[in-house]
């Protein structure tokens, strides 16, 4: 499969300047799909404007400047997705979505130390112990019951990057959720009901936006903690 990637054909959600440049950067292989992230390196160069090309990107992360989740990468290609915590040099922040795809909050490094995932999947792995697939690609074993009794589309606050969950958070009626695909992408909204249905068919959410209601496929519906998403 090809490493490169042409300007004009990128995702819409690369905020990138497609006739300027024949070329853009095409994500390595990682924890979110190519479809669902955004490269570090356009994240160095475009959204921060730290760099003018990729040769002074690449410079960049070789001076061990930048990290994800709390990992060191100097991966130009390494593909960053939603709610990652970002280091570079001695800023912090959190990528979010946004409507035109993805944006950067900046936080304090107190807040680094967290992300929020989204439970995607749970299996029983060797030795009958619960494992839980999360939406980034990262997985923990529950140890405990609570945790191996969470429902999948539940979000979980976890350390960094020891990876230890600090908390739950349900879609019970009420709580606060954030819309990651769609032309709602970006906001928030309140949970109100779950439609299960039947056979192959995807599970359905219902939201409200102020007296409005909306129905979305179930795995686009994030819940969070919204005092913690903070916006620019």
């Amino acid at each position: 499969m090809s490493k490169h990637q042409k300007s004009l054909s990128s995702p819409k959600t690369y905020p990138i300047k497609r006739k300027e440049r024949p070329w853009s950067i095409k994500p390595s292989p990682g924890p979110h799909s190519h479809e669902n992230c955004i490269p570090l390196g356009i994240i160095v160069r475009d959204m921060l404007g730290y760099a003018e090309n990729v040769s002074e990107v690449k410079q960049i992360l070789e001076e061990g400047k930048c990290s994800i989740d709390g990992k060191d990468t100097r991966d130009h290609r390494f593909p960053v997705g939603i709610f990652d915590s970002l280091r570079l040099g001695k800023e912090y922040f959190r990528v979010v979505p946004s409507k035109k795809g993805f944006k950067l909050v900046e936080i304090d490094k107190k807040d680094a130390k967290e992300k929020i995932c989204r439970i995607e999947n749970k299996r029983i792995v060797k030795g009958g112990e619960t494992q839980i697939i999360l939406n980034d690609g990262k997985s923990i074993i529950a140890k405990n019951d609570k945790t191996r009794d969470m429902d999948t589309g539940t979000s979980v606050v976890l350390s960094l990057p020891d990876k230890k969950c600090k908390k739950f958070i349900e879609t019970k009626k009420g709580q606060d959720v954030m819309i990651t695909k769609g032309k709602n992408r970006g906001e928030t909204a309140v949970f109100e009901e779950k439609k299960i249905l039947k056979g192959t068919k995807e599970n359905r959410i219902i939201v409200k936006q102020g007296d409005k209601e909306i129905d979305l496929p179930e795995n686009i519906v994030f819940p969070i903690n919204k005092e913690r998403i903070k916006d620019e």
